[in-house]
């Protein structure tokens, strides 16, 4: 049997606990208790404010069929070029470089055709200089051949004057015609009055020409003396191309007196006559003498 102490201690620890039960049925209760509802009207069930009739419509069941999420959107690829576009780009590629390649051989005609006009005009200049000198140059022969004419005219009209004493117009000579008989080019105390001549031992036959400049005297050391007659070869400028001495008239065998009318032949120059022969023939006379 329990004494009284422990019978003590057992009605407390009941109390006790009785009183703990207690308070844990209390707080459930609070904790627990709905919150009170909002009070107010039912209404009927409708979807609009106007109606008639006395049954009400069986209203649509609704289904709830769950929502599936979103289906996120996976990010846009890169535009990759189609195959024409690869093609369009490639044209166009080729089409600059073809563009560069024409305007480059443009320039290059341009510059070549700039070359050729520029080179077109130096030789115009050229032969502006050109024609310019041989101008001169045939004003001058003209000028040289005037002043010998008027020499040889004046000579002339000196040796006339001079030889008719009776300051008559008849002349001399042995045509038995009037005139004075010979070339403007001889000498007045010549007797030769056939072909043409020059005086001081030079006389020449060249139909219709003349010399164009005094005719040089043979350099000759000989004691020997006589005439040597040299065929002479002219063209139209009045140059003579070649030149045999020994023709018919000669008096003399002597070499050096023929080599040096060879000489002097092949150095004489007669007056440019355009419409004479491409090669006219005639001959030139040298006369030695020991002075």
């Amino acid at each position: 049997m329990m004494t009284t102490k422990e019978q003590r201690i057992a009605t407390a620890g009941t109390a006790i606990f009785c009183v703990l039960f207690l308070f844990m049925l209390v707080l459930v209760r609070f904790i627990n208790d709905p919150t009170e509802e909002e009070e107010g009207v039912l209404v009927n069930f409708g979807d609009t404010e106007q109606g008639m009739g006395e049954v009400e419509p069986r209203p649509a069941v609704a289904q709830n069929i769950p929502t599936p999420p979103p289906t996120p959107t996976p990010p846009e690829p890169a535009p990759q070029q189609t195959g024409e576009e690869e093609v369009v780009n490639q044209d166009f590629e080729e089409s600059a470089v073809i563009e560069q390649k024409k305007k480059a051989e443009q320039k290059k005609r341009q510059d070549e055709e700039l070359k050729r006009q520029q080179e077109i005009e130096r030789q115009r200049i050229e032969e502006e200089r050109r024609k310019e000198e041989e101008r001169k140059r045939q004003e001058e022969i003209q000028r040289q051949q005037q002043q010998q004419q008027q020499a040889i005219n004046t000579k002339a009209a000196s040796a006339f004057a001079g030889r008719n004493v009776n300051g008559g117009t008849s002349g001399e000579g042995d045509s038995n015609k009037p005139g004075n008989q010979g070339s403007l080019n001889g000498d007045p105390n010549s007797k030769n009055r056939v072909g043409g001549g020059s005086g001081n031992g030079i006389n020449f036959k060249l139909d219709g020409r003349s010399f164009g400049t005094t005719p040089p005297k043979p350099e000759y050391n000989s004691k020997s003396e006589g005439k040597v007659v040299v065929e002479i070869r002219v063209d139209r400028s009045g140059k003579v191309i070649s030149a045999s001495p020994g023709k018919a008239g000669t008096t003399t065998n002597d070499p050096v007196l023929r080599e040096a009318a060879k000489a002097a032949a092949l150095k004489a120059r007669f007056n440019s006559d355009p419409n004479a022969a491409e090669v006219q023939v005639g001959t030139i006379t040298y006369t030695f003498i020991q002075q």
